[in-house]
């Protein structure tokens, strides 16, 4: 598989993040074990960030994001 593939076009080196995840966390995303589109949900909304990634507060990013 293609990095361009994998990243549907964001930069590879924002990809290259992945390199300093623990293995254990790695595999338990590969077996859906965990939910890494809630935990980038939950991340936005700690930031106050809507799913664009512009600053909307905490509030309201918590309601956007469904978190």
């Amino acid at each position: 598989m293609s990095a361009e593939r994998i990243t549907q076009g964001i930069d590879c080196d924002l990809a290259e993040h992945f390199q300093i995840l623990d293995t254990r966390f790695l595999v338990a995303i590969h077996h859906g074990d965990v939910d890494v589109v809630h935990l980038a949900r939950q991340e936005l909304m700690n930031r106050g960030l809507n799913g664009e990634g512009r600053w909307v507060g905490f509030a309201k990013a918590g309601e956007l994001l469904g978190v």
